[in-house]
C-alpha cells in the first residue's frame, strides 16, 4: 500500500520525482564571463609618425581551447591552435565559459635578420607557457586586462616594433600581479627546443 501511495502522489505531483542520470547529465554547466580589455596601444619613448599610426590601429590575435588561452606574436599558420579571434587595441571581447581554471600561454619573436622563414622563427621564436593562471566562478565575470606598451629600454631591430603585453587578472576580489606574456625570460622555450602541442609541424 505504501508503494501505491507513493506512486499517485508522484502522479499527483505533490511530491518530485528522483531525477534520472540522464537528466542530472543534461543538466546545464555553471557558467561565468571572460572579459578580455584590450587597453589602448602605448609607447615609453616617441616613435616614427607612421610606425605610431600603424601600430595604434593593430590588435592582438589569440584563442582558446579546452581551458587554455594562447596570444601569439607568431603568424597563426605556424601555430597549431584555433587562432580564430582578434581584438584590436582600445577594445574588449567577452565569452560565457564554464566555470574552472584557465591558463594563459603567450608566443613570442624577437626579430632577427634573416630571409629564410624559418630561420628567424628558430632564432627569435619562444612560448612562455602558463604565465597567468585564473578562474572562471559561475555568475560572475573575469577580466583579463592587457596593457600593450613599447618599453622604453627595448632594442629596435630593423624597424620591427613589438609591444610588450602586460597582463594582469581583475575580478571581483581585486587586481592580481602584471606579467609580460610575450617577454623573453628564464622561463622561455625557444622555438626549436618547444616540443609541446602549439607548434605546427607540416606533414
Amino acid at each position: 500500500m505504501k508503494f501505491f501511495a507513493s506512486m499517485l502522489l508522484c502522479a499527483a505531483g505533490l511530491i518530485a520525482a528522483p531525477a534520472s542520470a540522464q537528466d542530472v547529465a543534461a543538466a546545464p554547466a555553471a557558467t561565468g564571463t571572460l572579459l578580455v580589455d584590450v587597453q589602448p596601444f602605448r609607447s615609453e619613448k616617441e616613435l616614427p609618425k607612421k610606425v605610431d599610426k600603424q601600430l595604434r590601429s593593430g590588435g592582438l590575435e589569440w584563442g582558446i581551447r579546452d581551458r587554455q588561452l594562447v596570444f601569439t606574436i607568431v603568424g597563426k599558420q605556424h601555430v597549431d591552435f584555433p587562432i580564430n579571434h582578434m581584438t584590436r587595441y582600445g577594445q574588449s571581447e567577452s565569452l560565457v565559459l564554464p566555470e574552472g581554471e584557465y591558463r594563459v600561454t603567450g608566443i613570442g619573436l624577437e626579430m632577427t635578420a634573416g630571409f629564410n622563414v624559418q630561420k628567424i622563427l628558430d632564432r627569435g621564436a619562444f612560448v612562455n607557457e602558463d604565465v597567468v593562471v585564473f578562474r572562471i566562478e559561475a555568475g560572475k565575470t573575469s577580466t583579463l586586462r592587457i596593457d600593450p606598451v613599447i618599453k622604453r629600454d627595448n632594442a629596435f631591430l630593423l624597424d620591427f616594433y613589438v609591444p610588450t603585453l602586460m597582463t594582469r587578472v581583475v575580478t571581483e576580489a581585486g587586481a592580481g600581479e602584471e606579467k609580460p606574456l610575450n617577454l623573453r625570460g628564464d622561463a622561455s622555450i625557444a622555438w626549436p627546443n618547444y616540443k609541446g602541442p602549439l607548434k605546427f609541424i607540416a606533414k
